[in-house]
């Protein structure tokens, strides 16, 4: 909630601010060497950073009721033997293991926005359409821990709990926008702009893996064969952790147009969105419309840089 509150205010801030900076203090005839287009295409790339609701993370907390858990690795007699080898030889002292169950519902870290390609139409001076691709390239990350249970009360140098173990997982997200936008054309050179849509997305889970003192596993290809064992031919899988989703968007910003042709774009956005339905490859994700932010910059180019006939 605070997270959202703090957004919600510097959108708050940074759009009333530029619609400050655009009409203050400018004469009345607009200075036309730097006047930027009125009507026409305009074209873009961006960046940026984004943050992703939590609700969809715990998709990677790896308890048993989870499609992918960590009961596929300690249930299975071939990795549970790797398991206790390695914790054999990083802590020698215990005779037994039981695993920790006090798994923590895990975060997306920070992720960065790339945008490779965006399309504006301005139909009117003050009206555009906008279609732009996106791709989210989100990481969450999870702990747990070993206990053992043989190791007497009291004894400080021999533990009873190990080490943080780890869950990482890699989640892209991409996503298609279609939006109307509205620009303030006060200022040749500050132009506050707003825009709602309509955006579609695709979620596909890259990587989700288990360390346990830095020995890796891959759990999505164990979930594909759970029952593996060395020697056995393997069966063949072709799952993949996928599945589309839908939201809406509003995104705020600030045209800086440094020329005719060039401009600097710094926007914040705020999408309502589902991601990964799809019960088959995403059984257990959580489809429930969540918000998430990101704030970049675009560098973009109009049309008259490549047609220069207006």
């Amino acid at each position: 909630m605070k997270r959202i509150t703090f957004f919600l205010l510097f959108l708050s801030v940074f759009y009333f601010g530029s619609i400050l900076i655009a009409n203050a203090q400018y004469d009345d005839e607009p200075r036309t060497d730097l006047v930027w287009q009125q009507k026409g295409f305009e074209f873009y790339i961006g960046t940026g950073v984004y943050f992703a609701s939590k609700k969809t993370a715990d998709y990677y907390t790896g308890a048993p009721d989870k499609d992918i858990n960590l009961n596929l690795v300690f249930n299975n007699e071939f990795y549970n033997q790797q398991i206790w080898e390695i914790l054999k030889n990083a802590y020698p002292y215990q005779e037994n293991y039981i695993f920790y169950d006090k798994i923590m519902i895990p975060a997306y870290n920070i992720a960065v926005d790339i945008q490779p390609l965006g399309l504006k139409y301005r139909f009117r001076r003050n009206w555009y359409f906008d279609l732009s691709y996106s791709l989210r390239i989100l990481t969450a990350d999870n702990v747990f821990c070993f206990e053992f249970p043989d190791v007497p009360e009291g004894n400080k140098d021999q533990p009873r709990l190990s080490r943080n173990q780890h869950l990482v997982a890699l989640e892209d997200r991409h996503y298609i926008d279609l939006s109307l936008g509205y620009i303030f054309q006060k200022h040749p050179i500050a132009k506050p702009f707003i825009s709602v849509g309509a955006m579609f997305t695709y979620t596909n889970i890259r990587k989700f893996r288990l360390f346990i003192e830095e020995k890796d596993f891959d759990l999505l290809a164990i979930a594909k064969n759970p029952n593996y064992t060395p020697g056995i031919p393997d069966m063949p899988d072709y799952r993949v952790w996928a599945g589309p989703g839908y939201g809406f968007s509003a995104t705020v910003g600030l045209k800086i147009a440094f020329s005719k042709l060039v401009s600097l774009d710094p926007f914040a956005q705020i999408s309502v969105a589902s991601f990964g339905n799809n019960e088959v490859n995403l059984p257990g994700f959580n489809t429930s419309l969540c918000p998430n932010f990101s704030v970049g910059v675009r560098l973009v180019i109009c049309d008259f840089a490549v047609i220069r006939n207006k």
